[in-house]
């Protein structure tokens, strides 16, 4: 069981206190603590006494009260935290933090903390009132029918916390009594102390895990699809083993929903035990998750007692920049490649000829290109495309319909495997399909597996890439009836300062916050917000990402907004969305439009069709982000600036709580 101590609370007040700290000390012992500290035990004999008195005292004044479940030292799975004390007070959850001296802020953040890990991932506390509790001897009282009356959660905004309450052990049996007048049917303690305890990895947090050996098994579980993941990694690894036995090339696209773990699968199968004699290597064209990643592992590799050089060699090793390897390997290079698979992160985004012929002086687009690359094996090779749907959000990006041409046109005999989608087109490709009508001389197979269709990235929100695309389509009605913010929280403020005061709000143990925006709102200059490309460029994003709050480098600062080319395949907990002028609602729709400098700057009309794609994707990338909630940003407008009307963000605020979206009080 997860607790060192579990019973009733009758049972717990008919057990003597030396038996319940000598089951508490060996439970101690059993977890493979060698040595037992007296301060803990100190600690155990002071705060049993306490709560013996005050559950003494609440059976005294409420009889159903013995009833109720007691879990002492429940250890948070794969978290090496332990909470104090848990009481099951009916459906309700009670967490109990005992502290010796006052309570100050750490101690809030921790418990909050402990309250949000079971709310997002304690099966048995999902839709449970979870009610945390700082009990110290100096604590104000604070007035209990107040805190468990109206409003849940005023500062977590999240539907099952409420805010911590803070008391001393001589009144804090009149707290659970009132919270015991208001449940229903009592929760059991096995049952819940035993339940599925499955943590959602940030993208940062599953590459550390996959790296130090866990499988990805281990580490990948949603609420939705708890083995889906593993099963689709599952499946790649067989074309790859099938390929290497019976020496044949072969092509894998993978698609799924914004945030179900396409890149979660790659480097699974990049980092997998199966594939070190012939290593699969993970590749992406997006610069800032290379960066961020090399960087990780670079201080990963450091805290594992290899030199910075060695750290930083194993770290590119193990990420890759494409557009480095394809000019590798055509440039300077024309053998075969040291590998024999790779993994293409975000396919979709490969350049196109026109793109390629620009930046390279190559007649010829970049599926083509790794392509022939691969194909210098005579032997077997795979590619495997992770193909995330309208992700496009850049000039030359090849889009899926680019690797079907690539397909068709070389030589080389290849198997295909891909996801429906990927054949037919659908929303995970955003319409996109890899072939035309002519596919003479493939072998194409489809499979179902290799769609991902749940997200794992918006924790209790597999619904919200649906919600995205309503919004983006100008689906309002749709979008409302999704009612997404029942899981998970999406607000809209007017006022950059109140949207930074709530994300830091938010930013409770582990969490991290950040503003996110359009590269193409450039009048986000006026709140304080550089737009310009040069300066996002340059700036540390891997520090933005992995920095402390303490680094004002970090996106915990809410100084420096990512674009959607600095925060596509990454994410955060909590996102502040900066709304620009370069994607407004108006009577007719939505407008998507270029910012024009001259004598009288101005917005003009986007007329291209791939930019006004490139542009609507920018902010399905953007509000694809969170994992817990977010913070829609929409300025007021300036009345004597064209470029920056007040009407224009209004309408678009309006139409956004059409969809949904709640209003942030300040």
């Amino acid at each position: 069981m997860a607790s060192f101590y579990r019973n009733t609370v009758d049972g717990f007040l008919h057990q003597t206190q030396e038996q319940i700290r000598d089951r508490l000390q060996m439970s101690y012992a059993n977890r493979g603590y060698v040595t037992q500290f007296t301060d803990q035990t100190l600690s155990w004999e002071r705060d049993l006494h306490a709560l013996r008195q005050t559950l003494l005292e609440c059976v005294n004044i409420f009889g159903p009260a013995r009833s109720w479940e007691l879990l002492l030292e429940f250890t948070i799975p794969r978290k090496e935290k332990r909470i104090d004390v848990v009481i099951l007070v009916g459906d309700a959850i009670v967490i109990v933090e005992a502290k010796r001296s006052e309570a100050g802020a750490e101690a809030r953040r921790q418990i909050e903390e402990y309250a949000l890990l079971l709310h997002y991932f304690h099966k048995a506390s999902d839709h449970r009132r979870i009610i945390p509790v700082l009990v110290s001897p100096h604590a104000v009282s604070t007035n209990h029918n107040a805190l468990l009356q109206g409003e849940f959660f005023p500062q977590l905004a999240t539907y099952w916390i409420n805010a911590v309450a803070h008391s001393s052990w001589l009144v804090f049996s009149q707290l659970l009594v009132q919270v015991g007048r208001q449940v229903q049917s009592q929760i059991h303690a096995d049952e819940w102390d035993e339940s599925p305890y499955f943590p959602v990895p940030t993208i940062i947090e599953a590459a550390i895990a996959l790296r130090s050996g866990l499988s990805i098994r281990e580490i990948a579980h949603s609420e939705a699809s708890e083995h889906e993941v593993a099963e689709v990694r599952q499946t790649i690894q067989g074309f790859v083993e099938h390929a290497r036995e019976e020496h044949h090339h072969a092509i894998c696209f993978l698609t799924g929903v914004p945030g179900s773990g396409k890149t979660l699968v790659g480097l699974s199968l990049a980092h997998s035990h199966e594939n070190k004699a012939d290593a699969i290597h993970f590749m992406s064209g997006n610069g800032p998750l290379v960066k961020v990643l090399q960087h990780l592992f670079t201080q990963e590799g450091r805290r594992e007692g290899a030199s910075a050089p060695q750290a930083r060699v194993q770290a590119k090793t193990l990420i890759e920049n494409v557009h480095v390897f394809a000019s590798y390997y055509t440039d300077t290079n024309s053998s075969a490649p040291s590998n024999h698979a790779i993994i293409f992160d975000e396919a979709q985004r490969a350049w196109n000829r026109k793109q390629n012929l620009r930046k390279f002086k190559r007649d010829y687009s970049e599926p083509e290109m790794l392509l022939r690359i691969m194909e210098r094996h005579t032997d077997w090779a795979v590619v495997v495309a992770l193909v995330g749907g309208g992700q496009e959000i850049n000039d030359g990006e090849a889009g899926l319909e680019e690797w079907g041409r690539a397909l068709l046109g070389t030589k080389k005999h290849r198997s295909v495997h891909a996801s429906p989608e990927v054949l037919e087109g659908g929303a995970s490709t955003a319409g996109h399909r890899l072939f035309g009508e002519g596919t003479t001389g493939l072998k194409i197979f489809e499979n179902s597996a290799l769609h991902l269709r749940t997200s794992n990235r918006s924790l209790r929100a597999e619904n919200l890439a649906t919600w995205v695309d309503c919004v983006l389509s100008g689906d309002h009605e749709g979008a409302a009836a999704l009612k997404i913010a029942d899981k998970f929280p999406i607000f809209l403020s007017r006022e950059l300062k109140i949207v930074r005061r709530k994300l830091r709000e938010q930013s409770i143990g582990e969490n991290r916050c950040g503003l996110v925006g359009s590269s193409g709102a450039v009048r986000l200059r006026a709140d304080g917000l550089e737009p310009d490309s040069s300066f996002h460029a340059e700036y540390p994003w891997e520090h933005w990402y992995l920095a402390e709050a303490n680094d004002v480098r970090s996106s915990y600062r809410c100084e420096v907004f990512a674009t959607e080319f600095e925060i596509q395949g990454l994410e955060l907990d909590w996102i502040g969305v900066c709304w620009g002028g370069d994607f407004i609602r108006s009577e007719g729709g939505w407008r998507l439009r270029a910012f024009r400098h001259g004598r009288h700057s101005k917005w003009s009309d986007i007329q291209s069709d791939d930019k006004r794609i490139y542009r609507k994707n920018a902010y399905r990338v953007l509000l694809t982000r969170a994992r817990q909630g977010m913070v829609i940003y929409i300025p007021r407008g300036q009345p004597d600036d064209p470029t920056c009307l007040p009407l224009e963000f209004d309408a678009t605020a309006q139409y956004l709580f059409k969809c949904g979206v709640t209003a942030l009080r300040p």
